[in-house]
């Protein structure tokens, strides 16, 4: 066996082990026109342009009008040496190809005497070295698309693609993009040219660092047609390679909650701890021919979130609501005012009137149908209606879910709240790519690509139970498993057709497990109806178990309350949502004259799987019926509950074929005037 054969061997066998099907890296060209100092072209000249770093080589044949076409070229740093019959061999350095940049280099040639070389400037490019050396926050690469006219993030901390609170998307970085007004999730991460989103919900599946990036590109209005899969922006990530010397870089950046001041609504300096290190290393294994690059990035993040929230006091466990939360008595008129802090007194849902007290203050027992005997108006809720100790024939739940509450501990009248906790979130991140070039000959070149990227997160709900700023805020935790591997191979049949084929694999995979997942906590207080799956453990009889990892249905419900902090275990939770994208791509490039044509086709086999229940636990809606939504809670008045989709079970799937054939004909029409 050949040398050359044992490589193929070795390179395909590294690249399809890593995944059954593999698409590969955005390309650009470099083109001009050659002529005499008095403007006539020259025809039959020969153009040879060679890589700075890997000392890669093509040549082309200047055709009847001087212009000279080299597509299918790798980002790099380029020397173009042009070559005449009767004229002096001219050069220049260090012309700069960015990705998917289809560059114009033009000579003006000098009649034979000496061979000149000529330095050029390549214009304001932001290089790799300059990109690493941004000040970006956290070191997101998708902060430089904002650099793009027309370009923006959303900075609504609010958003599903920012910092939401139930957003497997954002626990990594914010990845929202919008191109004239594009949505966010229209966005095409292409990475190496292999496919590289989240299609769940429209993310992203590796972050790569910034010390492997080569190149960023966003494509908004009328690019070419092999570009364009989805309604947004394409976006061209191009990852770097090894060059003829070694290359390497060790790195570390920090923040601690000591050099940091405490935020406005914090009580106190929130904790914030962030480390990202890491390193990345290329270059030849053999001169001229095969090249490496590999490189790790980690993060560990803790950072602490102030949480400001309303909670029930200790008095209202007790059915007692003279005063409001923050301590304020209520106005004792009953007939619909509030107080300063904008609290109402409250009634009974039985009789829609206050609620009865003797002489003494204390409530007068409920009769049968849930009135009382006549007496004073006042705020107190007698305890044979919420109590199951004193009256066993109550409903137990609205106690025992408001017992889940923590204390009040401070009382800001400013915000009407009467709780403030500093829980950290938690972010562990580890991402590394391994990445080979090889050149087989001047006519064949190719390259393999692996990136793995994992993270786990803890996000706090705000207090160190199951009560929460937001419904769908619930303290929990969530896993981002991110793979991605892409090969690519160009072959030269002349200067005048070249082919290039690309394949890929992406997967990303999200997992959420909320607070009380598994607990079954909502069967434990009694809650009826709203854990249904009978496999858990200690959970009741009802549906079969619909996951071979998860506890699908056995937490607490959630729970809207109005002003209050909600309760209970968020909605689409425990989550699983996978994705699969298998890619192949081909395409021809045709010199023909004055018309560069390219055809080919790229396909996408797309599985997308997602376990997940919107209100897996049930779902209650507080209409404030007793004028507190606590209130009612305890008196177990709910306005409205629904439980879905657990029934009908738990895990759907989703497949579905993208196949787009391209045809793209550049005429240059004039030097001046090209046509696409």
């Amino acid at each position: 066996m050949t040398k050359r054969a044992l490589f193929v061997v070795i390179f395909c066998s590294f690249a399809f082990s890593i995944c059954p099907q593999l698409l590969g890296q955005a390309t650009g060209s470099l083109a001009g026109t050659v002529s005499d100092k008095a403007g006539a072209v020259v025809s039959g000249g020969t153009v040879k342009i060679t890589s700075r770093d890997t000392g890669a080589a093509r040549e082309a044949k200047t055709d009847n009008s001087g212009h000279y076409l080299i597509p299918l070229l790798p980002v790099s740093y380029y020397t173009i040496r042009v070559e005449a019959q009767g004229f002096q061999t001219t050069e220049q350095k260090d012309i700069r190809l960015q990705v998917d940049e289809h560059r114009e280099v033009d000579f003006a040639l000098n009649p034979a005497s000496v061979s000149t070389s000529v330095e050029v400037s390549v214009g304001q490019v932001i290089t790799s070295e300059q990109v690493a050396d941004l000040p970006l926050n956290g070191r997101d690469f998708v902060q430089l698309a904002t650099l793009i006219p027309g370009t923006t993030q959303e900075t609504n901390p609010n958003s599903f693609f920012t910092s939401a609170a139930s957003s497997e998307v954002a626990t990594r970085g914010s990845y929202s993009l919008s191109v004239g007004g594009s949505r966010a999730q229209s966005t095409d991460w292409l990475l190496d040219g292999n496919d590289n989103n989240e299609l769940t919900a429209g993310g992203i599946s590796i972050l790569p660092s910034i010390d492997a990036i080569q190149e960023f590109k966003v494509l908004t209005y009328n690019y070419p047609a092999e570009w364009g899969t989805r309604a947004g922006p394409t976006v061209l990530v191009t990852t770097k390679s090894g060059t003829n010397n070694f290359h390497g870089s060790l790195f570390e950046f920090f923040r601690n909650t000591k050099l940091d001041a405490r935020s406005y609504f914090a009580s106190t300096r929130e904790q914030f701890k962030l480390n990202q290190f890491g390193g990345a290393l290329g270059g030849p294994l053999q001169k001229d021919k095969t090249f490496f690059f590999v490189d790790y990035q980690a993060k560990r993040q803790r950072r602490g979130r102030p949480f400001n929230g309303l909670v029930p006091t200790p008095a209202m466990l007790t059915g007692d609501y003279t005063l409001d939360p923050l301590s304020v008595a209520r106005p004792g008129t009953f007939d619909g005012t509030t107080n300063a802090d904008g609290f109402p007194d409250i009634n009974s849902p039985y009789t829609f009137a206050p609620f009865q007290c003797d002489g003494s203050g204390n409530p007068i027992a409920p009769n049968p149908d849930g009135s009382q005997n006549l007496g004073v108006s006042c705020n107190k809720i007698p305890s044979a209606m919420f109590d199951p100790a004193v009256n066993p024939s109550v409903d137990p739940s609205g106690l025992a879910m408001m017992k889940l509450y923590p204390q009040p501990n401070i009382i800001n009248t400013n915000t009407v709240t009467n709780f403030s906790d500093v829980p950290v979130r938690r972010l562990n991140e580890g991402e590394f790519d391994v990445k080979l070039d090889h050149t087989f000959s001047s006519k064949d070149s190719a390259f393999a690509r692996f990136s793995y990227d994992q993270a786990t997160s803890f996000i706090p709900g705000g207090s160190p139970g199951f009560a929460e700023a937001n419904a769908f805020g619930s303290s929990q935790n969530i896993t981002n498993h991110g793979r991605n591997v892409a090969i690519s191979e160009t072959h030269i049949f002349s200067d005048r057709n070249l082919n290039q084929f690309t394949a890929g694999y992406n997967r990303i995979f999200n997992h959420i497990l909320s607070f009380g997942n598994g607990t079954c906590e909502a069967a434990k207080i009694g809650i009826l109806g709203a854990d249904l799956n009978s496999k858990c453990p200690n959970a009741p009889a009802g549906v079969i178990a619909q996951s071979t990892k998860d506890c699908i249905s056995c937490g607490l419900s959630s729970t809207l309350m109005n002003n209050y902090w909600a309760l209970g275990d968020r909605g689409f939770a425990p989550f699983q949502g996978g994705t699969n994208v298998f890619s192949i791509s081909d395409s021809f490039d045709m010199i023909r004259g004055k018309h560069h044509i390219r055809v080919g086709a790229g396909f996408r086999d797309q599985q997308m799987n997602v376990e997940t229940n919107a209100f897996q636990d049930g779902f209650f809606i507080n209409f404030g019926l007793t004028g507190d939504a606590t209130s009612d809670l305890l008196l177990g008045q709910l306005g409205g509950g629904i439980h879905d989709q657990t029934f009908f079970g738990a895990t759907t799937g989703r497949r579905w074929k993208l196949f787009r054939p391209f045809a793209d004909d550049e005429w240059r029409v004039t030097p001046d005037l090209t046509f696409n």
